[in-house]
């Protein structure tokens, strides 16, 4: 997802869970904002969360396959590389019985 696509969040940390979350980010390489974003995903996430997390991980395939240029080559049924690999992904999305 681009920035521009997301909405601004302004939470507050006590001391503790600030110095935890950053050097938990520091030391996974990983923004602040990002395991924010992922935390809030798991706890509203309905249904079984090994197939929120799976389909949440085939779902930012798509999206990453999607944004690159050398993924727009068109073959000639016409549809692109992106497209294609789209719909091979979209197979492989797991359903929990609450979908």
């Amino acid at each position: 997802m681009t920035l521009s696509k997301m909405k601004p969040l302004l939470t507050r940390l006590d001391d503790e869970s600030f110095s935890r979350l950053r050097k938990f980010a520091k030391k996974k390489k990983i923004p602040m904002a990002q395991i924010v974003r992922e935390a809030i995903n798991m706890r509203v996430a309905s249904g079984d969360r090994y197939v929120s997390g799976f389909n949440d991980g085939i779902r930012c395939a798509i999206v990453t396959v999607a944004s690159s240029k050398a993924s727009q080559i068109r073959f000639p049924s016409g549809k692109s590389f992106a497209e294609l690999t789209e719909e091979m992904l979209d197979k492989q999305l797991m359903k929990d019985g609450t979908e």
